[in-house]
């Protein structure tokens, strides 16, 4: 196929096959054909819920997911053997929970709840935008697509515990998206030290530069936060830089956020 050649090429110029699954395609048949990588964890679902005729280019691959991801046993096994085949074959998913949480919680005329708790320190600019929402949310789906958002985060904890290679994406706000998609990745069960090895070395090493960052050693580097408190304690603590340091300079992250009219989390 079209896919086995391109990523034959690929591999062949040293180089990774990451994306979206394509359209008509299976997240199963894209990893067999010579995919590195997955974006989106909703890609994962869709390997479940969406049928041949099914074009995944349009907003269906979100409304889809919404609707039926709540109802996929993550025990099955159509799904255990797909997630096996992930492992078995290293591929790497980037899952991007936060969007996803994001537009399946989230009812125009609210504060977005993946940034509720950041929203008091934007500037109004930016609250304003929190507050539309990209679904139409209403009593008679909530429930259901809640239940969907439940789902995505508990298919992350899956793939974790049975070794598949995850990297902390966001395709949103950066920074305060990061932070809650570690927030996300707890809430999976994953524990806060392989949380953190995700966001950091486990990235590194994906992207093929572990020698170098990732991790706070000599000869490396000295690329680091400081944080107010344990992130090992409490995940949230990502959300409390004291000091950002880049080789030899220190920044105040303080004086940072006031630069670009966010108030400080820490002073």
């Amino acid at each position: 196929s079209w896919l086995n050649a391109i990523a034959d090429e690929a591999h062949a110029q040293g180089m990774r096959v990451s994306g979206h699954i394509p359209a008509f395609m299976t997240a199963d048949q894209a990893v067999r054909q010579g995919f590195d990588e997955i974006q989106h964890i909703n890609m994962l679902f869709l390997n479940f819920l969406a049928g041949p005729e099914d074009d995944t280019r349009t907003p269906l691959r979100f409304s889809l997911v919404a609707e039926k991801a709540g109802g996929l046993d993550l025990d099955s096994p159509p799904v255990t053997g797909f997630v096996r085949l992930l492992q078995e074959r290293g591929t790497v998913v980037d899952p991007t929970v936060t969007i996803f949480d994001s537009m399946f919680r989230h009812r125009s005329g609210e504060t977005d709840p993946s940034y509720a708790m950041v929203a008091d320190h934007m500037p109004p600019s930016i609250r304003r935008s929190m507050l539309g929402g990209r679904m139409d949310i209403n009593e008679g789906n909530r429930a259901r697509y809640a239940a969907s958002a439940d789902a995505l985060v508990a298919l992350i904890g899956k793939l974790h515990a049975d070794g598949v290679p995850l990297v902390a994406g966001t395709d949103a706000m950066a920074g305060f998206t990061l932070h809650r998609e570690l927030e996300l990745y707890r809430r999976a069960g994953i524990s806060n030290a392989d949380v953190l090895r995700i966001a950091t070395l486990q990235a590194a090493g994906v992207a093929g530069r572990a020698d170098r960052t990732g991790s706070i050693e000599v000869g490396k580097a000295a690329d680091f936060v400081l944080l107010e408190a344990n992130p090992l304690d409490d995940i949230s603590a990502v959300r409390r830089p004291v000091a950002v340091f880049t080789g030899e300079r220190w920044y105040d992250p303080a004086l940072l956020y006031e630069a670009v009219g966010i108030r400080p989390f820490t002073r």
